[in-house]
C-alpha cells in the first residue's frame, strides 16, 4: 500500500499523529539513521543486503540527508552525502565527520567544514568485522554518556577487531554482544558478551545501557563486563558459568508462532506480536506526554508494531514490565527497524517495508522504504544549529528536558575540549551548574559533561573523589565507572572505592564496584593486607607469568572480599554473577604452570570461599577450582567448616565440575569432609557427596551404589541414577553387571547406554538377544550403542539380514554414524540391508514437489494429529522440543516458521542447506575405539561435554584420540524415507498444529 494509506491504517493512542516523513522513491531500504546537530535526519540506504560485498570495489549503499524546514513532520529536501558505500549497517555523526559500520571496517568519513560533502576518502578506524553472517553483522552506533561510540554484534560469526595493522593476538574478539570505541583515544573494547542478535542501543534517564535483542527475550540492561544468556553455544569465556538473564519479565509472543503471521494470531497479538525485535529507544524527549518518559520502546518486526515496556528499578538493576503497545501498523508489509527522537521531541520510525520472513533472501523488494514521524499534537518547530552555539550555551543545555539537546551539546563540548578550543570559563560554569541541581538525573548530565571535557580523568582533579561521597547513589555509581574509564586514579580514590565496597548501602553502587573489578587501576600501589603479605613472593611470580599487574590482583581481591560480605545481594539478578566475572581470573590463575609450592591462588580462593556470604559465588569458586583439580582447598574448607550453607554451595560446585569424570585423585581431607557431609540435613548434599566419593574412587561409596542398584525396594529413578554413576566411574566389574541388566525392565535403558563405554565383543549379542523385548525408545538406545563401534555395527547389520530387527529401526542418523566408522566391512552390508545412503540435496526440488502433492490441505485436515505427535516423539523428539516436550540437541520448533509447508519441507529434506555452526555434528574417537557423535555444549582444559541423541556425555580430553568437525547437521537427510505416506501426513499436520494435542498411546 502507499505510504499515505499506510499512515491511515496505523493506530496510536489518543492525541498522537503519524506523518510520512520520507518514502519511496526518495528513500529505499533504510537500515540505520541518526540526526545531526541541526536536527536533520541522516539515513543509510542498504542496497547491498542481503549479499554482503567482500571486495574493495565501490558499493551500492548510500547515506542521504533529509530536512524538515517548516516543522510539518515531512521532509522538504534530500541530498546524498555518500554513495558507493559498502555493507553499511550503522551511522553516527561527530568529531568532524560521519562514523559508519562498513564491515569489515568501522570507517570515519571526514566533513570538517560541514558542507555535507566528504572531505576525502574514508579513514579506517577499526577493521576485522566479520561478514560471514548473512544478517546481523556489526551494527548500531550511538554515542554513550561517557563519550564512547557504542555498537552491536550478532551471534552467527566471530569478529577479531583492532586498528589497522593490529597483530592477531592483540585484537578484540567478540560475537554476540556490545562493543565501544573512543573517538580520540582510538581504543576499542567489548562492553558485554551475550544475547543473540542485538540491534538497537539506548540509554535511560540514569545513563544505563538498554539493548533490544532479537530471538530470545527482547530487553537487556547491559552492565559493563557482563556475560548474558545466549540463544546457543558457550560464552566466549568458558568459565563465566552463570550468564545473566534478560531483565524483561515477559515475552511478546504466545501460542508457538514466530513467523510472519504472528500479528494476526490472537495469542501473539495479545502478548505483543512476536519474537523478532529491532531498534531500541528510551524516550527522553519533550513532546510525548510525561507518562512515556524513560519508557523502553522497540519495533516488533512480525507484530508490525511498537512494543512498550516500563523500566522498574529492582535491586541493582531493572525489571521490564509490559505496557500497552504504542503503535500498530496494521500493515503486513511493515518492517520497523529503528526509533529515534529529535529536537522537537517527535519520534522518527523507519520501515524497511517488505514482505517475507526475517531470513527471506530471495524475494527482496529494493524499491521500498519509509520513515514516519510520530508526534503528540503539533510539536513546536524551532530551527537549531547547536554547533554555532557558544560553550556557555552548550553548558546550559546540559539540563534541558529533551535529551537530544543534552547529548548533542555534550558531544560538542567533548569535541572542543579534544581540539583544545574550550573556553576557559566552561569548567567553572559546569561546576556552578552542578551545585544548583536537585534532580539526580540532571546532576548526572553535568557530571557526564565534566567527564566529556576530561575533568574526571585528570589526576589532579579531586572532583571524582568528592562525587564518591555524594548522597545520590546514582552519582556514586557513575563516578566509579568514570574515574576508572582510563584506569588511572589516585591512591585516595582507590581507598574510597574499597571503603564503598564494604559500607555502601546501595546495590546500584555495589554493582558499579562489581563491574570495576574488571577495570582495575594500572600501576598503582594499593597496599597489602596481612594475608596477602604472607604470599607476596608467590603471587608476584604468578603475576609475572600471567602478565597481570600487581595492583590488578589486589584491587580485585580486596574489593571482591568486601562485596561478598553483603548477604543481602545473594538473590540480586546481577551482583553475584558480576562479582564472579571479576574474580574468575584470580581463581583460574593456578592454571599457569607453577611449582607445587606456589599456593597463593588457593590461599586467596579459600579466603573468598569462607568469608563470602553469597552462595552462587561460593559455588562457582568451588566449581572453578575443581575443574583445574585444585581440590584440596575446597576439601579443607568442607572438612573444617560447620556452615551448612557453605557446605551445600561447595558440594554443588564440586559436583558440577566433576560429574561425568572418573579416576580423580581423592583430596587429602575428603574422607573427613565426607563424614561431616553425610550428616548434612539436605538430601541433595548427602547424595552428591556419595557420588563425588565414587568419582574419587572410594570403594565403599561404589559398594553403596551397587547395593542400591540391586535393591528392588528402591525407587526406579534412584536405582537408575546409581547405575549411571557407576557407569560414569567405570567401576570395577561393571561390565558383567550391565550385561545382566539388559533384561531388567527398570534398568535396561541405562545399562544399554552404559555398555557403549566398554569395548566388549559380546555386547552386540547380549543386546540383540533381548532386542525384540525393548520399547521403541530402548530400541533407539540399543542401535545408538551398537553403531558406536565397528564390530558391533557389523553384528547389527547382520541382524537386519537375519530378520532379527527391521531395517526401518535404523534411523538415517544411525546409518550416517555407520558410514562415519569407515570400516571396509560395513559399506557392502549397509547397501545390502538399507540400500544406498545418498544425499538428497541434488534432487531436493523434485522431492519438495512430490511431497507437496501428498501434503494437500485436504489431506492435512484429515490427518490424525495425535498420531503425528507420537511420530514426532519417535523421529524428532530426541533432538527437537515442541510445546515444551522433547530434547534440546537441536533448535526448538515451537516458535519456528512451521505453519509454512515450504519451511518444513526445505528443512527436513535438506537440513544441511543452511547450517549454523552450533548444530553441526562433531565426531569424537576415543582411545578404546568408540565413535561418539554429537554437539559440543561446553569444553575446558580437562573435558568436553557433548550432547548426543540419547543424552549428555562428558569426555576427558585424555581419552579423545581424534576430533572431526563435520560440515553436516546433526539432523540427517532422509528422515521421511522411513515413514509411510499416511505417517508423513500425520507428522506434518502435528508440526503445523497451533497447540499441543494429546499423545496417542
Amino acid at each position: 500500500m502507499s505510504p499515505a494509506e499506510a499512515v491511515k491504517r496505523m493506530t496510536v493512542p489518543e492525541g498522537f499523529r503519524v506523518t510520512v516523513f520520507a518514502a519511496e522513491p526518495d528513500l529505499v531500504q533504510p537500515i540505520a539513521m541518526t540526526t545531526d546537530d541541526r536536527g536533520r535526519l541522516w539515513v543509510i540506504e542498504s542496497l547491498t543486503y542481503p549479499t554482503w560485498q567482500t571486495n574493495n570495489l565501490p558499493g551500492l549503499d548510500r547515506v542521504v540527508i533529509f530536512e524538515d524546514k517548516d516543522g510539518d513532520g515531512r521532509s522538504d529536501s534530500k541530498r546524498v552525502f555518500l554513495d558507493k558505500g559498502r555493507n553499511l549497517t550503522g551511522i553516527e555523526i561527530g568529531f568532524g565527520g560521519v562514523w559508519l559500520c562498513s564491515a569489515p571496517e568501522l570507517i570515519f568519513v571526514p566533513d570538517r567544514n560541514g558542507d555535507d560533502q566528504p572531505d576525502g576518502p574514508p579513514e579506517v578506524a577499526l577493521d576485522g568485522w566479520s561478514l560471514e553472517a548473512k544478517h546481523n553483522i556489526v551494527n548500531g552506533l550511538a554515542w554513550g554518556p561517557d563519550g564512547w561510540l557504542y555498537g552491536c554484534h550478532g551471534i552467527l560469526s566471530d569478529s577479531k577487531v583492532g586498528r589497522p595493522g593490529t597483530p592477531p593476538a592483540e585484537r578484540v574478539v567478540l560475537n554476540c554482544g556490545i562493543w565501544r570505541y573512543h573517538p580520540t583515544k582510538k581504543l576499542a573494547e567489548v562492553v558485554a558478551h551475550g544475547m543473540t542478535n542485538p540491534w538497537g542501543i539506548a540509554f535511560d534517564d540514569h545513563g544505563q545501557l538498554i539493548v533490544a535483542n532479537c530471538v530470545i527475550k527482547h530487553l537487556f540492561h547491559v552492565i559493563p563486563g557482563a556475560h548474558y544468556e545466549r540463544m546457543y553455544g558457550q560464552d566466549i569465556n568458558p568459565y563465566a558459568f552463570d550468564l545473566i538473564k534478560s531483565c524483561a519479565d515477559h515475552i511478546h509472543w504466545a501460542g508457538g508462532f514466530w513467523d510472519t503471521e504472528g500479528a494476526e494470531r490472537p495469542q501473539n497479538d495479545a502478548f505483543g506480536g512476536g519474537h523478532s525485535h529491532c531498534g531500541a529507544m528510551v524516550y527522553l524527549g519533550d513532546n510525548w506526554p510525561d507518562r512515556y518518559r524513560n519508557g523502553f520502546f522497540t519495533l516488533n518486526v512480525h507484530g508490525h508494531r511498537i512494543n512498550h515496556d516500563r523500566l522498574e528499578r529492582r535491586g541493582s538493576g531493572y525489571v521490564g514490565k509490559h505496557e500497552p503497545d504504542m503503535l500498530k501498523a496494521n500493515d503486513p508489509w511493515f518492517r520497523g527497524v529503528l526509533l529515534l527522537y529529535g529536537p522537537d521531541g517527535g519520534v522518527f520510525m523507519s520501515d524497511w517495508c517488505d514482505g517475507g520472513e526475517c531470513h527471506d533472501y530471495d524475494d527482496i523488494h529494493r524499491e521500498n522504504g519509509r520513515v514516519y514521524k510520530i508526534s503528540y499534537g503539533t510539536p513546536k518547530h524551532m530551527p537549531v544549529d547547536l554547533a554555532k552555539l557558544s560553550d556557555a550555551d552548550l553548558v546550559k543545555l546540559q539540563v534541558h528536558k529533551n535529551d537530544w539537546f543534552v547529548s548533542h551539546a555534550r558531544r560538542l563540548l567533548q569535541e572542543r575540549a579534544a581540539r583544545g578550543k574550550l573556553d576557559s570559563q566552561t569548567l567553572a560554569s559546569l561546576r556552578r551548574l552542578l551545585l544548583v541541581q536537585t534532580d539526580v538525573t540532571r546532576k548526572l548530565r553535568v557530571i557526564w559533561a565534566l567527564h566529556a571535557v576530561g575533568v574526571l580523568e585528570s589526576p589532579s582533579e579531586l572532583g571524582g573523589r568528592k562525587f564518591l561521597g555524594s548522597r545520590d547513589d546514582w552519582v556514586r555509581a557513575w563516578t566509579i565507572q568514570l574515574v576508572l574509564d582510563d584506569r588511572k586514579v589516585t591512591f585516595g580514590v582507590l581507598e574510597k572505592l574499597i571503603e564503598l565496597a564494604s559500607k555502601d548501602p546501595s546495590p546500584v553502587v555495589r554493582l558499579a564496584l562489581a563491574a570495576s573489578l574488571q577495570r582495575p587501576p594500572i600501576d598503582q600501589d594499593v597496599g597489602l593486607h596481612p594475608h596477602v603479605l604472607r604470599m607476596k613472593s608467590q603471587r608476584e611470580e604468578l603475576r609475572r607469568r600471567m602478565q597481570m599487574p600487581s595492583d590488578d590482583w589486589e584491587y580485585r581481591l580486596y574489593t571482591a572480599e568486601a562485596l561478598l560480605k553483603h548477604e543481602e545481594d545473594a538473590h540480586d539478578a546481577n551482583l553475584p554473577s558480576m562479582i564472579w566475572y571479576g574474580i574468575e581470573p584470580i581463581i583460574s590463575a593456578g592454571d599457569t604452570n607453577l611449582p607445587p609450592a606456589f599456593r597463593a591462588v588457593e590461599a586467596d580462593a579459600r579466603v573468598l570461599l569462607t568469608e563470602g556470604r553469597i552462595p552462587l559465588v561460593r559455588q562457582l569458586i568451588a566449581r572453578r577450582l575443581a575443574l583445574r583439580l585444585a581440590l584440596d582447598p575446597v576439601a579443607d574448607v568442607l572438612a573444617d567448616s560447620d556452615d551448612r550453607g557453605l557446605q551445600q554451595d561447595a558440594v554443588r560446585g564440586l559436583f558440577e565440575a566433576l560429574d561425568g569424570r572418573r579416576q580423580i585423585t581423592m583430596p587429602e581431607e575428603w574422607r573427613r569432609a565426607a563424614a561431616k557431609l553425610d550428616r548434612h540435613p539436605d538430601a541433595e548434599v548427602r547424595e552428591k557427596t556419595l557420588l563425588l566419593s565414587v568419582i574419587f574412587g572410594d570403594a565403599d561409596a561404589q559398594a553403596t551404589l551397587r547395593r542400591r542398584v540391586a535393591d528392588a525396594a528402591q525407587s526406579p529413578p534412584a536405582r537408575q541414577q546409581a547405575l549411571q554413576a557407576l557407569v560414569q566411574a567405570k567401576a570395577d566389574g561393571l561390565l558383567a553387571l550391565l550385561q545382566s541388566l539388559v533384561s531388567d525392565r527398570t534398568l535396561r535403558a541405562v545399562a544399554i547406554r552404559g555398555l557403549a563405554a566398554f569395548d566388549e565383543p559380546a555386547t552386540a549379542k547380549v543386546i540383540l538377544n533381548d532386542y525384540a523385548k525393548l520399547t521403541s525408545e530402548e530400541k533407539a538406545d540399543a542401535i545408538n550403542t551398537l553403531v558406536s563401534r565397528p564390530k558391533w555395527a557389523v553384528a547389527l547389520l547382520e541382524g537386519v539380514k537375519e530378520g532379527r530387527l527391521s531395517a526401518k529401526d535404523i534411523s538415517p542418523f544411525a546409518a550416517r554414524q555407520i558410514q562415519a566408522l569407515k570400516d571396509a566391512r560395513l559399506e557392502p552390508l549397509l547397501a545390502a540391508t538399507l540400500g544406498q545412503v545418498r544425499s538428497v540435496s541434488q534432487d531436493k526440488a523434485a522431492q519438495v514437489a512430490r511431497y507437496k502433492r501428498l501434503l494437500t490441505p485436504e489431506a492435512l485436515k484429515r490427518a490424525e494429529v495425535s498420531h503425528g505427535r507420537a511420530l514426532f516423539k519417535r523421529t524428532c523428539g530426541a533432538c527437537h522440543k515442541m510445546f515444551d516436550d522433547g530434547g534440546t540437541l537441536a533448535p526448538e520448533l515451537t516458535g519456528s516458521g512451521r505453519s509454512d509447508l515450504n519451511y518444513i519441507l526445505e528443512n527436513v529434506l535438506d537440513p544441511n542447506a543452511v547450517l549454523w555452526n552450533r548444530y553441526a555434528a562433531t565426531y569424537f574417537e576415543t582411545s578404546d575405539d568408540q565413535l561418539i557423535t554429537g554437539i559440543v555444549l561446553q569444553e575446558n582444559e580437562s573435558t568436553v561435554t557433548i550432547q548426543t541423541q540419547t543424552g549428555t556425555i562428558t569426555l576427558p580430553r585424555k581419552d579423545i584420540t581424534s576430533r572431526t568437525e563435520s560440515k553436516l547437521s546433526m539432523m540427517p537427510e532422509g528422515l521421511l524415507d522411513q515413514l509411510s505416506e499416511q505417517e508423513i501426513v500425520d507428522l506434518v499436520a502435528y508440526l503445523q498444529s497451533p497447540a499441543q494435542v494429546p499423545l496417542k498411546q
